[in-house]
């Protein structure tokens, strides 16, 4: 039988944003591994390759989506279909030509602007045309003048050019997130995404029916269609139900919550959610804390009854049932390695050996020792814990902990101290809750009554707990009516189990399914179970036990197996609670430890096709991680294992400066472009200098590292580019820096070095402002400091060579301060003389000798002294001569150039004719020999050259 339309146009869309969805996270997930090998762009052009591939396959699926919006139009109306699949088309196909762009910009060697600008302005034109354009999400309403919303062909559209529009986003900028631009641009797109899913989400409607008798049933029946797809689910009728009126309406809330998750999922609104969450956790300030948009692990089996504990900062463990083998394995992830990557599974127990249910149990008792406790086929209870002497880091064989007994109800466990875990489980024959412990050493002790026989009975759901280390709180369901609970004091003189006390009474007859409990580590705990109308009940202990009470609103929770609640407290004692809700969706709430109220509840993420145990993992303080399945839905996608976290927006110091760094090097690679990259480098460097900022806040040591950005790159491009005041700002900031560095440390020869080299770069910015006054008084002082440097460390005297020729002699020759500037040259000129002696086979210093004597003959000539002025010109060509003779591609175009000026004009002007000839004519025959291979450079020079030859005949 064929597919029904609904369902193919359905399928269309859901396909659409899943291809985009993954293209999208699989960008996301390269930047944020920081990698570069291959390059950000290289990575990124893959990912968008893929996703064009994958929307070529899905052509044909595509059309069927548009025969369906011409088919729910008249056929004068046909028409505007066809012209906006054309529009529609032409901006995927000017996304594609961004691609294209930037593809062809990294083959270039990243050398050719305009294909760099091209790709960031049609990626930017495409996306923002479907942000602002209200008209691409509507068709003309065939019964109605008025349009009427139909997001289908616009959808895949969005999704396609939106994906390309973040990859260009990223691929020129792996560190978008510290740029305030980006974020404001993927933030409208977040909102833009929202707008098409509330629009979207209002044309699904759910349809309840029914009602109670007055003899305490109730009947209902439900259906759900989809009016923009056409999906319709048909009617279903359940039967009789026990209930009043309160009964039946949450009975039509529960079904109504779960016919929208289900539609959201079959038309692909869920996916289009979880692209919005992605997109909006991307636009995000780093600054501001939340939760990340689920993401897939790669972690390569099929899991099934997934736990996860983590024994150290950055370290999660997960544990998980192989379905086929009935078998226990692991995993485990460390952010804190260099590479940081899931590491293969192993198999920690032995085929066949599992029961389905119940869930297994994962929980650390301290760094290194992760616990798993589990239930065999045979019905015992056995335990297994990491061991770093074994071949798989886990014993060789899980322990059996229940001893003989085979009537075994497994209830819960919980780490009772550092070091140390208790196991928890009833004893069905006797109605007896038996515990064992671990010690620090791994070792369990022998099974203890935990309560008289009799004190549990066999409906009991029981939870356990530590409401403090070495205190064990244990609390169970007694007949539907009343809470139950026993505790283990290990600091008590003659430790045992306490008398089995009621500590609560279910209110009315909404007793609990299950139960749950968290401790916070300071005293206190909390036991919470879901009502039958869907509420979340708790009562709290603080030494005490309080009334039960409702702390969420109704109508979220479902009621009875398998649905569990999931605790987790974070290093701040932060405690969490997460479920899968009946809308489908992770649901949360919290308490802060200085707090007496639960959060209102926070919705994480989209809905899913299937119930799945959520894992919590506490990672840092107030940070969590999430894990569940992902089965996809009823079109047979690959399960896939699931995650996210809080992202408690307070990163570490060492985390900041790294990506400081990144800009830093993305700002001189921007740099070394020609063409307008060098305002994106100025920005890039901006945002280096800030994020550097954070980490001095967060770690003083990283002070020198900020300073002698706020030189370079930063002051140094702010003045490169004519922006001097911001220049000077820059880099007298680096230099207060360095002030109070040296107060700090006031024998660092390299917090010195680093100042006089603030001080010699702030003198170009000052020079350039214009404030020539400043500009010399920084570089006399930068020369200054480094000469006293220099007295203890001689491999500083080429640095203040060069230093005192430029800038300060410069400078002061400029300022008409001939005398100071004639002798800092002379001074730099002995300097030379002697490094040239101690280092006879240098080329460097010889050519900085001569560079010397070309300044000094300038200054010289200016006081003025012509005669001296002159005869240094002649000695900085006669020693630059040498060097072009034994290195003519390197000096010869220099030496043409002195020749020129000033030597020529100083020897004419000193009546020295016949020697500015000889030398005019030696300029000629460089540039002529030049002239041959770079006429473009060189042709001027030489006709310069030749008029001059003339002019001096002329004399």
């Amino acid at each position: 039988m064929a597919t029904p339309t609904p369902v193919l146009t359905a399928l269309a869309i859901y396909e659409a944003g899943k291809k985009a969805y993954e293209a999208y996270q699989g960008i996301v997930a390269f930047v944020s591994l920081g990698s570069h090998s291959p390059t950000p762009e290289e990575e990124i052009l893959a990912e968008l390759e893929v996703l064009h591939q994958d929307f070529v396959a899905l052509q044909g699926r595509f059309d069927e989506v548009l025969e369906a919006v011409k088919q729910a139009v008249r056929v004068e109306q046909q028409a505007y279909v066809l012209n906006l699949r054309r529009d529609l088309e032409g901006l995927r196909g000017r996304a594609r030509t961004a691609t294209d762009e930037l593809s062809a910009w990294v083959a270039g060697g990243r050398k050719d602007p305009f294909l760099r600008s091209n790709a960031d302005n049609n990626s930017r034109l495409a996306a923002n045309t479907l942000l602002e354009g209200d008209s691409y999400f509507y068709r003309p309403d065939p019964n109605s003048p008025e349009s009427v919303f139909d997001h289908r062909l616009a959808h895949i559209a969005y999704v396609y050019v939106l994906t390309v529009r973040f990859g260009v986003i990223a691929g020129l900028n792996p560190q978008y997130r510290d740029d305030r631009l980006a974020r404001e641009e993927l933030t409208r797109h977040a909102a833009r995404l929202d707008w098409v899913f509330q629009h979207a989400d209002q044309a699904i409607e759910p349809h309840t029916g029914g009602g109670p008798d007055d003899r305490g049933s109730y009947i209902l029946g439900y259906q759900c269609v989809d009016h923009i797809t056409g999906y319709d689910t048909g009617h279903t009728q359940l039967g009789w139900r026990p209930g009043g009126q309160a009964e039946y309406d949450d009975a039509r809330a529960y079904y109504s919550d779960q016919m929208r998750a289900d539609m959201r999922v079959r038309t692909g609104l869920a996916k289009l959610m979880a692209f919005h969450d992605t997109v909006a956790y991307c636009a995000k300030d780093p600054h501001t804390p939340g939760w990340s948009p689920w993401t897939p692990v790669e972690v390569p089996d099929t899991i099934v009854s997934l736990a996860a504990a983590s024994d150290r900062p950055g370290r999660t463990v997960l544990v998980w049932r192989d379905p086929d083998k009935a078998q226990l394995r692991t995993t485990s992830y460390d952010s804190t390695a260099t590479a940081p990557a899931w590491k293969s599974s192993v198999a920690i127990s032995a085929e066949k050996m599992l029961r389905k249910e119940p869930t297994l149990l994962a929980l650390s008792s301290g760094p290194g020792l992760v616990t798993v406790v589990i239930q065999g086929k045979d019905g015992g209870v056995y335990a297994t814990h990491t061991d770093p002497t074994r071949p798989t880091g886990w014993l060789d064989a899980p322990v059996k902990l229940s001893g003989d007994a085979t009537d075994i109800g497994f209830t819960g466990a919980a780490a009772a101290a550092p070091g140390s875990v208790v196991v928890l489980w009833l004893d069905n024959g006797t109605g007896t809750l038996m515990a064992t412990f671990q010690d620090a050493r791994g070792a369990w002790g022998p099974p203890q009554a935990a309560t008289p026989a009799g004190a549990v009975s066999l409906s009991s759901d029981l939870t356990v707990t530590c409401p403090s280390p070495g205190v064990v709180l244990v609390v169970w369901t007694m007949n539907y009516r009343t809470l139950h609970s026993v505790t283990y004091d290990s600091h008590a003189a003659s430790p045992a189990w306490s008398a089995p006390t009621q500590i609560a009474e279910f209110p009315g007859d909404d007793f609990a399914a299950s139960i749950y409990a968290m401790g916070t580590g300071d005293g206190r705990a909390d036991v919470v179970w879901q009502g039958k109308f869907g509420a979340m009940w708790n009562i709290h202990y603080d030494g005490g036990w309080s009334a039960p009470s409702e702390i969420t609103p109704r109508h979220l929770t479902h009621w009875g197996v398998p649905y569990t609640i999931v605790p987790a407290v974070t290093g701040d004692r932060r405690a969490n609670w997460f479920w899968q809700g009946r809308d489908s969706r992770v649901q949360t709430i919290y308490r802060d430890p200085q707090q007496t109220q639960w959060s209102a509840p926070q919705w994480l993420g989209q809905p899913w096709w299937s119930y799945s145990e959520v894992a919590a993992v506490p990672r840092a303080a107030g940070s969590v991680a999430l894990y569940r399945v992902d089965y996809g839905s009823e079109i047979g996608e690959v399960p896939r294992l699931m995650t996210c976290f809080y992202d408690t927006a307070t990163p570490t110091a060492p985390t900041r400066i790294a990506d400081a760094r990144a800009l830093v090097a993305r700002a001189q690679t921007l740099w070394n472009l020609p063409g307008p990259a060098r305002d994106e480098a100025n920005a890039r460097a901006a945002d280096a200098i800030a994020v550097a900022r954070e980490a001095v806040a967060l770690d003083p040591g990283y002070r020198a590292m900020l300073a002698q950005w706020l030189v370079f790159p930063a002051g140094t491009y702010l003045l490169a580019g004519g922006h001097h005041d911001e220049a000077i700002t820059s880099m007298q900031e680096a230099l207060g820096i360095y002030d109070e560095l040296l107060r700090e440390q006031p024998d660092s020869d390299e917090f010195a070095y680093r100042k006089a080299w603030t001080l010699v770069t702030l003198a170009q910015a000052l020079w350039a402002k214009p404030d020539h006054t400043q500009g010399v008084q920084r570089a006399i002082e930068a020369t200054d400091l480094l000469r006293r440097l220099a007295v203890e460390k001689p491999p500083y005297l080429p640095g203040l060579a060069q230093w005192l020729v430029f800038p300060a002699g410069t400078y002061l020759m400029g300022s008409g301060r001939h005398d100071e500037a004639i002798a800092r040259m002379r001074e730099a000129l002995a300097l030379y003389d002697k490094l040239i002696h101690e280092q006879p086979g240098s080329d460097e210093l010889p050519w900085r000798k001569a560079w010397t004597l070309i300044n000094l003959a300038q200054a010289l000539w200016g006081k003025p002294e012509h005669t001296q002025g002159a005869q240094r010109a002649v000695e900085a060509t006669d020693l630059l001569r040498q060097l072009a003779t034994e290195n003519p591609g390197r000096y010869r175009g220099g030496l043409g150039d002195w020749l020129m000026f000033p030597t020529i004009p100083y020897l004419r002007q000193s009546g020295r004719r016949d020697q500015a000839l000889t030398r005019a004519r030696e300029a000629v025959d460089i540039y002529t020999a030049l002239n041959a291979t770079d006429p473009a450079a060189y042709g001027p020079k030489l006709e310069a050259a030749k008029k001059l030859v003339a002019d001096i005949q002329a004399d």
